[in-house]
């Protein structure tokens, strides 16, 4: 029956009362403020810029912290979301950073994702934190805490730099170490 009506309607059959009402699309829903987050952390080839981030508003770091926090989730989306929270310099934020980093049942991915969003939000006030990342076994973590240090322009970053130069073994953690060790 389908393939005849199809036949009939190609061949320019008359419509039937059926056919022939109005089809009308439905307008698009407005983009949703979680919509937005989540095509800004879904850029693979441009990182999101701090405007982006600030542009959708402070209502975004809560949203930033759900899909960070969503074992569900998308594990590249949740590592850039804790990247994210970097541009939302709040102390909620701060704490959710450094507990994320701190706890070693979480997956060293998101650890080192923490480390890039404190460095870059926090900067100086982040050291100490990223001092014990610096430190911890796993030398991927070690690597994205040396990262995160070199950009920080401080003397405590710098201090912790120095210290950890003289013990790491790893020669990417040691590479990014020296960048950041001044003459």
């Amino acid at each position: 029956m389908f393939l005849l009506l199809t036949s009939l309607a190609l061949a320019g059959a008359p419509a039937t009362a059926a056919s022939a009402a109005p089809t009308t699309l439905a307008a698009p829903a407005a983009t949703t403020l979680h919509q937005k987050v989540v095509e800004l952390l879904s850029g693979m080839e441009k990182p999101a810029t701090a405007a982006e981030w600030k542009a959708l508003g402070p209502e975004a770091e809560a949203e930033l912290v759900t899909i960070a926090k969503d074992p569900a989730g998308v594990p590249t989306q949740r590592g850039n979301a804790l990247v994210a929270l970097g541009f939302f310099p709040s102390d909620a934020a701060h704490t959710f950073l450094s507990t994320t980093l701190a706890d070693h049942s979480t997956p060293v991915l998101l650890r080192r994702k923490a480390c890039a969003g404190l460095g870059h939000g926090w900067g100086a006030a982040a050291v100490p934190e990223l001092s014990v990342a610096l430190a911890d076994a796993d030398s991927n973590l070690r690597l994205s805490a040396a990262r995160a240090l070199v950009k920080v322009k401080d003397p405590s970053a710098t201090a912790a730099i120095q210290a950890r130069a003289a013990v790491e073994t790893d020669t990417n953690v040691l590479a990014v170490l020296k960048k950041g060790v001044k003459p």
